[in-house]
């Protein structure tokens, strides 16, 4: 997902696909008499940029000189127009691939609570950034919601006998934490061994990376939040990067099985207009099971901008899983489509409509064999309220649509077919 070198033809890339987590892989670093610079928004990706805040300059400590720190805190208040009863919601969590608590938004993957002010997130992220040849770090720090929400769906990956560490101890506070290595092979190999947010899809866990508030479909059903294990990743040239993912499994910290999952990344700029990512995994993913496979094929296409203001980005997830429990007799497969459309009007607005069309003809992730589409239009808004500090108000309006009952009304269970949601939320970044 990730270059060692600097990209500055295409930024979006740098906001959700690699060339962010590349460019915290570049030997530059910020001169320690440099101020710290302002935040961008979106929030560059996994990895930080060399520009990122120096906890050098911030304190005035030298030996924290190059370590780069980061943070932001996240709240909403969404308001659901089926007012759906969280008791009979919960209901159907336990068939859902996301594992949330008290949920009345539904296909939601964060933003779960309807008509209550919630804490979604609050992260720090420090990293030491390796030079050639040296070591470095990162840890992102979390709490919130979200993290509820992550640990719960790891319970659900790794099943009862999953670490109270990681449901309610300190792990479950842990959203990255790796080590590093950049080899002095060509340009730099750079190796990270640890908790890694995945790498897979246009969307990240915090909001405040992505185009829009809420979490596509595609990212709450499709693909894994979390991987522990090993990435390399080697950068060709300026334009082109490939990596090596091998990791216990989704969303597990620990491996449910003595198998492991692996896949290559490559990423591409053709054009100064044009980016291309594409991502493969492959492993056992079921409970004591090596046998049975689950494959998932990710690409992220990225366009723009047109005009120094509109810029489109595709998304596509495609995935099996074989032989699934208890019969062990039939494949399930589950697919997703999503595009985004996002317009600079000016330094302060950037609105972003997202349209999404994700399939799960098995109800496997889902718990519904369906096709539900969504259709989001999100106001970005950006507020400086200091050199170093931005806000993001970001008022939005969704409405999702499955092709069977999937929806609660009231109290009456998947009772309906559509779901009309509307709020904002809001990011202070750091």
């Amino acid at each position: 997902m990730n270059k060692t070198t600097k990209l500055t033809s295409i930024p979006l890339l740098m906001i959700f696909i690699g060339a962010a987590s590349a460019q915290s892989q570049s030997t530059d670093s910020v001169k320690p008499e440099s101020a710290p610079a302002a935040p961008a928004w979106p929030v560059s990706g996994i990895w930080m940029p060399p520009d990122a805040k120096d906890a050098g300059v911030l304190t005035g400590a030298s030996w924290l000189s190059g370590v780069k720190v980061r943070g932001w805190i996240d709240g909403y208040y969404v308001n659901n127009r089926n007012r759906p009863d969280r008791a009979t919601v919960d209901v159907n969590q336990g068939a859902s691939a996301v594992k949330g608590a008290n949920v009345s938004i539904e296909g939601r993957t964060f933003d779960i609570q309807r008509n209550r002010p919630s804490l979604s997130l609050a992260e720090i992220e420090i990293e030491k950034i390796p030079a050639l040849g040296g070591f470095g770090f990162k840890l992102d720090l979390a709490a919130g919601e979200t993290q509820s929400t992550i640990a719960n769906t790891i319970r659900g990956a790794i099943g009862p006998t999953a670490s109270q560490s990681t449901i309610v101890g300190p792990g479950k506070n842990i959203q990255h934490a790796s080590i590093s290595y950049l080899a002095p092979i060509g340009s730099g190999l750079r190796i990270d061994v640890g908790k890694l947010v995945t790498h897979i899809g246009a969307e990240t866990i915090e909001t405040a990376k992505n185009w829009n508030y809420s979490h596509a479909f595609f990212y709450t059903y499709a693909i894994p939040f979390q991987d522990t294990g090993m990435r390399l990743n080697y950068a060709w040239s300026d334009t082109l990067y490939t990596e090596l993912y091998v990791v216990q499994g989704w969303n597990v910290t620990r491996d449910n099985n003595s198998g492991k999952t692996w896949g290559p990344s490559v990423g591409w700029i053709p054009a100064p207009w044009l980016s291309i990512v594409a991502n493969y995994l492959e492993g056992p993913e079921q409970n004591d099971n090596t046998a049975n496979r689950r494959k998932l094929f990710d690409t992220q296409l990225t366009v723009g901008p047109f005009f120094d203001r509109l810029t489109f980005m595709l998304n596509y997830d495609q995935a099996k899983e074989a032989r699934v429990p208890p019969a062990n007799s039939s494949d399930a497969r589950w697919s997703g489509t999503t595009l985004y459309a996002k317009y600079k009007i000016n330094d302060t607005f950037e609105p972003t409509v997202r349209i999404e069309d994700y399939r799960d003809p098995d109800g496997f992730t889902t718990g519904l064999a369906q096709t539900i589409r969504g259709y989001t239009l999100t106001w970005n808004t950006k507020v400086a309220v200091a050199p170093t500090t931005l806000i993001m108000l970001r008022p939005e309006v969704r409405y999702d649509r499955s092709n069977a009952d999937f929806f609660t009304n009231g109290n009456r269970f998947r009772s309906g077919r559509s779901q009309l949601t509307y709020g904002i939320g809001a990011t202070l970044i750091f």
